[in-house]
């Protein structure tokens, strides 16, 4: 790893995020939050005098000579910085408990949305874009790094080559680290802002179109939707919806539709989430036994696909098994914001090993036809993809036995364990923290594992497999 670059790299980072965090403190203070300013001028200087020492520090080196290993340490590194600088502003909130405004900080920076602050809380308006802005760096971090990754590294990942995040826009190359991040940032802010302003015509407040967008465009959730129930119309609900099931689509196949529209339409990876959500909308039609219109069905079986939780209330998950969120959810959070789309493309993968290996079972000795165009499936992705799975349902396991011995039940400590590393608010529930037996240890040990959900396993482990 070269560790010029990567101070390098977060030199731009911290440019980059120091324009809103700016903006957020002159809001607060313009609206006599002194204390509030005062916390936001802090991350500002943090971020203003690192930029500038890195950017000293790296003088001569380009973010274009990044490797893999350097992509991933950048990642790691900026994850880590973006938890702690993010969790400055909700200290005041958080009344002085450092490890609740981690949460927060992570929480919204991982898209998953949960939140320790109490119910009756009213966040400052100037907290309330911080968490949108979290959201939107987190996606970004995410999208960009998944895709820097899987170029550069092509078949040391599971699953996954060059071609899949094969962004057909001009000037980005693999060697470009930032252009990436920068193109990735346009196109969430792109449909944020969309999407946003089609939730303004309908006559929705600023701040409720702006956390509804930013919610649904990240798979997160700024803010409950039961705040803007009263207002929700027929066509916010679908914008929502509409913009919940385009941010669960692979992000290049988003930023090639304009030169190939139909691919977007026909694409293996679209059908199949169309499909998941069509079955799981009548699944929960079906649950509600006829006490909800369909149209709220559809909206929840998005919101748990997404892991965004954006329509799920309190009522719904008591009509809702368990085992539908896990495996709906598990099967989903292939947002944007999360892995471009790789879920998807594992279970596809798993699926036509599947098909190969039973057709062999049933004729071993059978000669099969080979086509000119048919693509093959290398080993290789077949057991890094099962590697993967084994290595989520390990990492699952552990932190359920963590969560369990620190004073959840069974269930409890299942769901908060899926919740955490799939980022889904819906999951996440946060009740039985009180009764724990040490508060600030479960908060703690739920942010690290938010974020190595966010992470994926499959970034960390390029470290190991690639040798570039």
């Amino acid at each position: 790893m070269n560790w010029i670059i990567l101070i390098r790299a977060l030199s731009g980072f911290f440019a980059a995020l120091a324009v809103p965090t700016t903006l957020c403190a002159l809001w607060a203070f313009g609206n006599d939050h002194y204390v509030q300013a005062s916390l936001f001028i802090l991350v500002l200087t943090i971020l203003i005098v690192g930029s500038a020492v890195f950017r000293i520090a790296s003088k001569g080196h380009r973010t274009s000579d990044a490797r893999p290993r350097d992509v991933v340490g950048f990642l790691i590194a900026a994850w880590i910085s973006l938890a702690f600088l993010g969790a400055i502003p909700f200290v005041n909130a958080a009344g002085d408990r450092l490890v609740v405004a981690l949460f927060e900080s992570v929480s919204s920076a991982t898209t998953t949305g949960t939140s320790l602050l109490p119910e009756e809380f009213s966040l400052l308006a100037s907290l309330f874009a911080w968490r949108g802005i979290l959201h939107l760096t987190g996606a970004i971090l995410s999208i960009g790094g998944m895709v820097m990754v899987v170029r550069m590294v092509g078949t040391s990942v599971p699953g996954l080559d060059a071609k899949t995040t094969a962004i057909s826009l001009p000037g980005i190359a693999h060697q470009g680290l930032f252009r990436i991040f920068w193109a990735v940032g346009a196109l969430v802010l792109l449909l944020s802002i969309v999407s946003g302003a089609l939730l303004l015509i309908d006559g929705y407040a600023i701040r409720e179109a702006f956390g509804l967008s930013v919610s649904a465009v990240t798979s997160g959730r700024v803010f409950g939707i039961d705040e803007a129930a009263d207002s929700m119309s027929t066509f916010g609900a679908t914008v929502l919806i509409v913009t919940m099931f385009i941010g669960m689509l692979n992000a290049v196949l988003i930023f090639n539709s304009p030169r190939k529209p139909l691919q977007l339409l026909v694409d293996a990876e679209t059908i199949t989430l169309a499909t998941i959500a069509v079955i799981l909308s009548g699944l929960i039609f079906f649950l509600f036994d006829g006490q909800h219109h369909l149209a709220t069905a559809i909206g929840v079986a998005v919101s748990i696909m997404s892991t965004s939780g954006l329509f799920i209330s309190p009522g719904h998950l008591l009509d809702i098994p368990v085992p539908v969120l896990l495996f709906f959810g598990f099967m989903g959070g292939a947002a944007i914001s999360a892995t471009g789309g790789m879920k998807i493309y594992r279970m596809l993968v798993l699926l036509s090993q599947a098909g190969n290996e039973f057709s062999k079972l049933a004729q071993p000795h059978a000669v099969t036809r080979a086509q000119a165009n048919e693509s093959q499936i290398p080993a290789r992705f077949v057991l890094t993809v099962w590697a993967y799975l084994v290595g989520f349902a390990m990492l699952s396991i552990v932190l359920a036995a963590i969560l369990a011995l620190n004073g959840a039940t069974f269930e409890q400590a299942i769901v908060s364990s899926l919740g955490s590393i799939t980022n889904s608010a819906a999951l996440l529930t946060l009740e039985w923290i009180d009764n724990s037996w040490s508060r600030t240890f479960s908060e703690l040990i739920l942010s690290i594992f938010m974020v190595l959900g966010r992470l994926e396993l499959l970034l960390l482990a390029s470290l190991f497999f690639s040798d570039r």
